[in-house]
Formats: structure tokens, sequence, C-alpha cells
């Protein structure tokens, strides 16, 4: 890669990420603000138990008793059905306090009773805290048990399209085994060749690789099923400036901001607009 071409994705990330403000889950309804970050380390961090012992330790004398009973009662726990009502309870407990921990142990209620949706909703809750959460130590943890979430769900269900994306996307965004998540999206391509919101993500991760041809291509399907489509029509803009087409990703930015809709998205768009006019090749 050149280092201009590498200039060009970087600056490219900075908009992908004000899209994933509005885009999230496939809406146009702006999220809390997401973090640029590499593929997480596996290896590194601190593990789910560390992390509890130390939200633990910052609550009051009288729910750190009742928080270290739970945990204790989850630990000591033996048999499926006492182990799970031990799980509920401690998601019940840190639902208002530690959303990370919330999730991490209704994953494993939902895992121990082969529940489909609790797994699923598990894994969404754990994958928004990857992107959200501000205790950077425990991130690596919250993509593996996404992970693990999803892959259970994916068992109880394996023909859910729905479930493949969500699953191919935290592959992507946040594991060290991205093409686990483009053969899972391409299954989706495969099975229902008009997905939209499937061709929308190959397309994004394709120009998160430097590769505009491929975005262009999928983002093309895309448009063609569904031609006012503001994701879309979002990250057809990016692949164009990508392109080295900076009048036409205006026109598209342009076009976008009327579809969505938000003073805050046309304040977001307007500034990076401004950078392109200042910046034509």
């Amino acid at each position: 890669m050149t280092a201009k071409k590498g200039t060009v994705i970087l600056g490219l990330l900075v908009i992908i990420v004000i899209g994933g403000l509005y885009f999230g889950n496939f809406t146009t309804k702006k999220e809390s603000k997401p973090e640029i970050h590499a593929h997480a380390n596996m290896d590194t961090g601190k593990s789910f138990d560390e992390f509890e012992e130390n939200q633990i330790a910052l609550l009051s004398g009288q729910e750190q008793s009742v928080a270290k009973n739970l945990r204790d009662n989850w630990t000591k726990a033996t048999g499926e059905k006492a182990k799970s009502a031990a799980a509920h309870e401690a998601a019940h407990f840190w639902a208002a306090k530690v959303p990370e921990l919330e999730a991490y142990y209704h994953y494993h209620a939902g895992d121990l009773e082969n529940n489909l949706e609790e797994l699923v909703n598990a894994g969404d809750q754990l994958f928004l805290q990857f992107r959200q959460s501000k205790n950077l130590e425990i991130k690596n943890n919250l993509i593996t048990f996404a992970l693990r979430s999803y892959e259970a769900a994916l068992k109880l269900s394996p023909d859910d399209n729905t479930l493949k994306l969500k699953t191919g996307t935290v592959y992507v965004e946040g594991s060290q085994e991205p093409m686990k998540g483009i053969a899972l999206l391409r299954e989706v391509i495969a099975s229902e060749p008009d997905n939209v919101p499937a061709l929308i993500l190959l397309g994004r991760f394709s120009i998160m690789s430097g590769q505009f041809d491929k975005a262009k291509e999928r983002l093309d399907q895309a448009l063609t099923i569904s031609p006012s489509n503001a994701e879309a029509l979002f990250f057809m803009a990016i692949t164009q400036q990508g392109l080295g087409n900076n009048e036409k990703a205006i026109e598209l930015f342009e076009a976008c901001k009327k579809l969505v809709g938000n003073p805050d998205f046309d304040a977001e768009i307007d500034g990076y607009i401004e950078d392109l006019k200042s910046n034509k090749k």
C-alpha cells in the first residue's frame, strides 16, 4: 500500500465512524459515539473474574456484600438449573450498575438453558459494550463472549441470516479472524442475493481494507435494489472518495443528508464536505 493510499484510508476511517453514529443496526438513529480501534488482541486485558472483582470494590459496603454473595453462588452452584438461576440473579443485580457484567451473566444463563433469545440479546449487549465501554481492560473479553453468544445461537438456529450478519460483523470489526466474518456474510449473499444489509456490510468492510472497486460493486448492487437507502448512499460516497471522485462523493453525501434528515448528521457531513472541497484531486 502506498503512503498516499494509506493516508486516504486513515482519513476515511474517521467518516466511517461518523456513519457508525447513525447507521448502527441498520437504522438512522444516532448511537453513542464508538471508538476507532484496531482488532482486539485476545491475549491481553483482564478476565471477567478480575473485572468483576474490581467493580465489586467500587460498591458501597452493603452492595459489596450482596455482590460477593451472588458471585460465590455462581461459582459454587452445581447443576445446570442452579447455575442458570445464579447467573440470572447476578445479571439482575448488575443491570443498572455495570452493563458489561449484566451481559456476561446473561450469556452464561442463555448458554446453560440453550435459550436462543437470551443468547442473541447477550451477544448484542456484549458487542454494544465493546463499541461503547470506557472499561478498556475488558474489551478483548467483550468480543470473545459476544462471539461465544452468537456462535451458540447459530448452533440453535443455523439458517438465521440476521444472526449470521451479526456474527460476521463482530468477527470483522473486533476479532483476529475477520475472514470468518466475511465468509458468513458471503453465505448470506449466497442464499439471499438481494440481502441489502449484507451487501452494505461487505461494501463497508471492503472500504476498510482499501478495496474500493469491490466496495463499489457491492454498494451498486445494494442501491439497485434499494435506491433510497441512506446507509448505502453514505458508504458509496466514501467509496467514490476513495476512488478519487470527490465531486461524486459530495453529491452522494448531499443526497444522504436529505434522507437522514438529522441536523447533527448534517453538521458532521457538512464539515467533511468542506474538507473534500478544499482537497480536490
